[in-house]
């Protein structure tokens, strides 16, 4: 497996049979846990730094045989290392608030999140979890402070 292919499917777990994307949040959930303890300059050079390996690997990868394939889960890792960058989770409460609402933004859509899956690639692919983060982070706001 080329590095691409093994960033690009979350070290892996985008290949599981059922749910591929909840298990490729998993390995970003709990290394978004890790650095909450860190600086919020560390949480976002990190969460550029794979920024850059998202783009990279899928533009390596390219072209892909659907416009959103399943195993692709580093879109969701992407959107959960940004999600650490504005709400740092503090307790395991949080991070498995975090989860749960993310994965139910990230299956719901809800708008602009739908709208963002029509961008050019590979962006498109991107965006609609970045919305899926920010309306996580805005219920965790809510929920926790």
């Amino acid at each position: 497996m080329t590095w691409a292919r093994l960033w690009a499917s979350g070290f892996g777990t985008g290949y599981l049979p059922f749910a591929p994307a909840t298990w490729g949040t998993l390995p970003a959930l709990g290394i978004a846990y890790l650095l909450s303890n860190t600086s919020v300059a560390i949480r976002w050079a990190w969460t550029l730094l794979t920024l850059g390996l998202y783009y990279l690997s899928i533009k390596r990868l390219a072209p892909l045989p659907s416009r959103d394939p399943h195993w692709v889960v580093s879109d969701e890792m992407q959107a959960v290392f940004l999600l650490s960058c504005l709400y740092p989770f503090s307790s395991l409460t949080e991070t498995m608030a975090a989860f749960f609402l993310f994965r139910f933004w990230d299956i719901v859509k809800l708008w602009p999140a739908d709208q963002a899956e029509y961008l050019s690639f590979p962006w498109g692919i991107l965006v609609d979890d970045i919305v899926a983060a920010l309306y996580t982070w805005a219920c965790l706001w809510l929920i926790f402070s």
